[in-house]
């Protein structure tokens, strides 16, 4: 683990990360909701503005994605992530700023920190993609506290997230994408 004094990080809303072809912005049921909601978005408008990654012909998921909850969908299981055009630009990337800055997925309010609370403690990390940010090194040192207040709330949103996609998965509803954006809308675990 590193000390957060050897880390120096600011973000400076260069939206180099929202134009990573080879990232993806996973989401969780609160990600989902709070952009929604954020935006007055109806189930419907929202699933226009997501990407469900589904691994085909025994295909192995992704790096990076095999922690992240799928979700039964008619097509199969499927990881839900923001929609990106086919340069790799995130769908709410505009003029090089994000359109939904403070309502934005934890993935995105992270990076470029990782996460991990398999053990007693929860421990972080620099993301594999940290070559991208121009926002690394510059700026004052990351305070631990800044770092463990993000973490716990990117990890809670993660462990509720699981839970419901692991209801839903095993839930006698049709499995269709429709469905579970009004399931998300309506968990009430999911409210922000």
């Amino acid at each position: 683990m590193l000390a957060p004094s050897e880390v120096h990080f600011e973000c400076i809303r260069c939206g180099a990360c929202c134009r990573q072809i080879e990232m993806i912005v996973t989401l969780t049921g609160r990600d989902i909701t709070r952009i929604a909601n954020g935006l007055g978005l109806t189930p419907k408008q929202m699933i226009r503005a997501l990407d469900f990654y589904i691994p085909h012909n025994g295909d192995e998921i992704p790096p990076g994605l095999e922690h992240i909850p799928q979700v039964l969908t008619e097509n199969g299981l499927a990881t839900i992530a923001l929609k990106k055009s086919e340069d790799g630009e995130c769908l709410f990337l505009k003029d090089s700023l994000c359109m939904i800055h403070e309502i934005r997925p934890g993935a995105c309010r992270s990076f470029p920190f990782v996460f991990d609370n398999s053990s007693e403690a929860i421990s972080w990390g620099l993301s594999a993609m940290k070559r991208i940010c121009p926002g690394l090194g510059n700026g004052a040192a990351v305070k631990e506290s800044d770092i463990i207040d993000t973490a716990t709330e990117v990890l809670e949103d993660l462990k509720i997230y699981r839970e419901f996609t692991e209801e839903w998965n095993q839930s006698n509803i049709t499995h269709t994408v429709s469905n579970l954006m009004t399931s998300i809308n309506s968990d009430t675990r999911f409210l922000v």
